[in-house]
C-alpha cells in the first residue's frame, strides 16, 4: 500500500494542458446546460443567463475533476500514467445540437483519459504493456466516479430538504456517466485511450461486460430520478444507494485482480 500512494505521489498530477482542456470541456458543456436559461427566442436575459453558465461550469468542473482523478489513481495502480485529452470534434457537435435544439437537447462528447505504461510500475506484469483489459477498466473508473459522487451528493440533497444546487450536482453527474459509457470512436478501435470515448474501451474489450455495466448505470440513473422528481419515491435512492455500492464493491475487486 505504502508503494502505492508513494506513485501516487510521483505521477499523480495534472499537467497545464489538462487543466486547459478541462477548462474547456466544463465551459461548452455548462453553457449547453444553461442554452435555455438564456432566453433565447424571446426577450434574453444576461444577467440571469451568466448566472447559471457560472454555476453550471463549476458544477461540470468539480464533477469531472472526480472522473478524471479517479481515473488517474486507478492508471497508477495498474501500472500507467494518465493524461486527459478533451475530443474538440466530439464539443463542437455537442455544442451544435445545444444550439439547434435550443437546448432542449443535451449532449456531451467529454474525451478520455489517455494512459501510458510506467515501465518500473509494469515489471513483472504478465502483459508488460498496455492491454485492453487495463483500458476497460481504467476508462470505467469515470463512471464509477459519478456514481460515487450521485450516492454522496444525494444524501446531502434529501437530507437538505432538497436543495436545487445540490440537484444541479446530481443531473450533470448522471448525464456524464451515461454519455462517458456511449461507445463512441473518433478514429478508429482504440489502441489508446484517447481513440474514442470511455465507453469504448470498455466495448472492444467485452461485449458482454459492457452491457451489463451499461445496464447497470442506467437503472441506478432511473431510481435516482424518480427518488428526486417524485417525493413519495424517495426511497428509491435507498435501492440506488445500494445498487452502487454493490457496483462500486464489485469494480474494486477487479482493480486488485492480476492481468
Amino acid at each position: 500500500m505504502y508503494g502505492y500512494w508513494y506513485s501516487v505521489h510521483q505521477y499523480f498530477k495534472f499537467e497545464r494542458k489538462e487543466v486547459t482542456q478541462l477548462f474547456w470541456t466544463s465551459l461548452i458543456f455548462g453553457f449547453i446546460l444553461s442554452f435555455r436559461k438564456w432566453g433565447l427566442g424571446s426577450k434574453p436575459d444576461i444577467v440571469v443567463g451568466l448566472a447559471n453558465l457560472v454555476l453550471a461550469f463549476v458544477i461540470v468542473m468539480v464533477s469531472m475533476l472526480a472522473h478524471v482523478s479517479l481515473q488517474k489513481l486507478v492508471a497508477i495502480k495498474l501500472g500507467y500514467s494518465g493524461t486527459y485529452t478533451y475530443w474538440m470534434n466530439g464539443l463542437l457537435l455537442s455544442l451544435l445540437l445545444g444550439f439547434i435544439t435550443v437546448g432542449y437537447f443535451t449532449f456531451i462528447l467529454p474525451g478520455s483519459v489517455q494512459i501510458e505504461h510506467i515501465p518500473k510500475l509494469r515489471l513483472g506484469k504478465f502483459r508488460y504493456g498496455i492491454n485492453l483489459k487495463d483500458i476497460a477498466r481504467v476508462a470505467l473508473a469515470g463512471a464509477v466516479a459519478h456514481v460515487l459522487m450521485i450516492m454522496i451528493i444525494g444524501i446531502f440533497y434529501f437530507a437538505s430538504g432538497r436543495n436545487e444546487v445540490l440537484l444541479a450536482f446530481i443531473v450533470v453527474n448522471i448525464l456524464l456517466a451515461i454519455f462517458s459509457m456511449l461507445p463512441v470512436p473518433k478514429i478508429d478501435i482504440p489502441r489508446r485511450m484517447d481513440a474514442g470515448s470511455d465507453g469504448l474501451g470498455m466495448f472492444y474489450f467485452s461485449r458482454t461486460l459492457y452491457v451489463l455495466v451499461l445496464a447497470t448505470i442506467l437503472i441506478f440513473s432511473g431510481l435516482v430520478f424518480l427518488a428526486t422528481s417524485y417525493a413519495k419515491l424517495w426511497w428509491f435512492f435507498i435501492l440506488a444507494f445500494l445498487l452502487g455500492c454493490v457496483f462500486a464493491i464489485i469494480y474494486s475487486v477487479t482493480i486488485e485482480q492480476k492481468n
